[in-house]
């Protein structure tokens, strides 16, 4: 009895601790943080407008509150709503309270952007609700667990060896290193220029290879040196060093977007978290807070130098309101264009089951969701997002959004199941997988689809080569 006191005190400290943090989480994200933003208000808006927009925030703080009181890690669902509260409920928020939106607003009327929030709550209860559903019940016989393992030392020697020589191939084709250190705007422009007539699908293939293999790489040979599973030699030595190397030029936060520098950082982090709940709770809570007060702050290197427009800050809400945030305006938008046109009754979506054809093959391949759109509103910059809500409603429309997060619910719920702390600690590379699709999810959330399928697919294929399934030794719980 004298040696389980200790323990169980720790448990319930433990406990306690993640209880404290989801309760100062819930009370900044879902009270605090909506009073500033409605104390920011400068124009006339109604009690109602603003109630449906804050049913979205508190639903999305609430949600988060309890992802952090949780004893597991579940980084899916996390990112799932650090993307809805920032997203698709602060800055709506703040563009109601302060009057003021991005350019792309022009297309919409209130009707639009109340349909686009009532649609947003739809798409986080269809995710909840699969989430916490059991949609079979577990064999009886649950000794023994399929785990996920790497291949071998030499499979992942290998593969660095290929992602090394896919990166330079890369780094070749967009015009040499220095052009990965100039700004987001010439890094695309020397990565259009790579065979023009060859559509996106080929320049999605080159840079996914160049950036999402060596990232794969890097995290897995972290995994190898901190579980000291396989003995490392002088070889392994030189290809991490290659690997870090490639990572700063190919994957650098000034030559790439800044979601995809989330799906980095998330991936680098997460494995090195590994089941340590606090590391993750702080990794939460700043994730968010950032999403917030830093990534706004983040477009420096957006443009080439001396065309960037100078940084002017009225308030973080109005800078939230009117910069980065566009996620929520294009779905309304979508819901315009809908209007006009109609659904495309899966024939939008065939863009990105599909985007390897090249357009020069498939002349009526569909646009991004974001373009077609854009398009539609004569806007001359047609680098827009398209949520998931909007790739959804595009294609099937109520039902497209009900199956879309029904489904998304249901492979968030299967992947955090599978960052337990019995399966960590069998040796299992499982979790590597799942940390850098959580940082992708960024990604496939803020759209468009068509966008983010090459790396997707590289980073599947990357996971299919380095891992192989096998049978794990018996769980120590039942």
């Amino acid at each position: 009895m004298t040696t389980l006191l200790p323990a169980g005190t720790e448990i319930e400290k433990r406990s306690s601790a993640r209880s404290a943090a989801a309760m100062v989480a819930f009370l900044a994200f879902g009270v605090v943080l909506p009073l500033l933003v409605r104390g920011a208000s400068n124009v006339f808006y109604t009690d109602t407008d603003f109630l449906i927009r804050y049913a979205v925030v508190l639903y999305a703080a609430v949600k988060l509150a309890l992802v952090l009181s949780q004893r597991a890690i579940r980084p899916v669902s996390g990112v799932f709503w650090i993307f809805v509260y920032t997203c698709m409920g602060v800055a709506p928020l703040a563009q109601l309270t302060t009057g003021r939106s991005t350019a792309l607003a022009i297309q919409v009327d209130d009707q639009m952007l109340t349909g686009a929030s009532l649609l947003t709550l739809l798409g986080c209860v269809c995710f909840d609700i699969a989430y916490h559903s059991r949609l079979r019940r577990p064999p009886a016989d649950m000794t023994r667990m399929r785990v996920h393992r790497l291949r071998g030392i030499r499979v992942l020697r290998i593969f660095s060896i290929a992602a090394l020589a896919a990166g330079l191939f890369y780094i070749v084709q967009v015009g040499g290193v220095a052009v990965f250190f100039l700004s987001r705007q010439e890094a695309g422009a020397a990565l259009d220029a790579i065979n023009p007539d060859s559509g996106q699908a080929l320049r999605a293939i080159i840079s996914g290879a160049g950036s999402v293999a060596n990232l794969c790489a890097l995290i897995f040979y972290i995994h190898v040196v901190r579980t000291r599973e396989h003995a490392l030699a002088i070889l392994d030595v030189i290809l991490m060093v290659a690997l870090v190397l490639m990572n700063v030029v190919v994957n650098n936060p000034i030559s790439n977007s800044r979601y995809w520098v989330l799906a980095v950082l998330f991936g680098l982090v997460l494995p090195l978290i590994r089941g340590r709940k606090a590391l993750f709770n702080l990794a939460i809570l700043g994730g968010t807070l950032a999403s917030i007060f830093v990534f706004p702050l983040s477009d420096i290197t957006r443009r080439a130098a001396g065309t960037q427009a100078p940084l002017q800050v009225d308030s973080v809400w109005t800078m939230i309101a009117t910069k980065d945030y566009d996620q929520f305006t294009m779905l309304a938008n979508t819901l315009g264009y809908t209007a006009d046109h109609g659904l495309s009754w899966g024939m939008q979506a065939l863009g990105p089951l599909l985007f390897w054809v090249p357009r020069v093959g498939w002349p009526d391949k569909p646009y991004d969701t974001g373009v077609e759109v854009g398009i539609w509103m004569n806007n001359s910059n047609l680098n827009l997002s398209a949520p998931l809500w909007a790739e959804a409603w595009i294609n099937f429309g109520l039902l497209g959004v009900v199956l879309a997060f029904v489904g998304l619910g249901v492979l968030a719920r299967r992947l955090d199941t599978a960052y337990r702390a019995d399966v960590l600690g069998m040796g299992s590379v499982g979790y590597l997988g799942i940390s850098i699709f959580a940082g992708y999810l960024f990604i496939l959330m803020r759209g468009s689809l068509l966008q983010s399928m090459g790396r997707l697919m590289i980073l599947a294929i990357s996971i299919l080569i380095l891992t192989t399934v096998a049978n794990g030794r018996e769980r120590s719980t039942p």
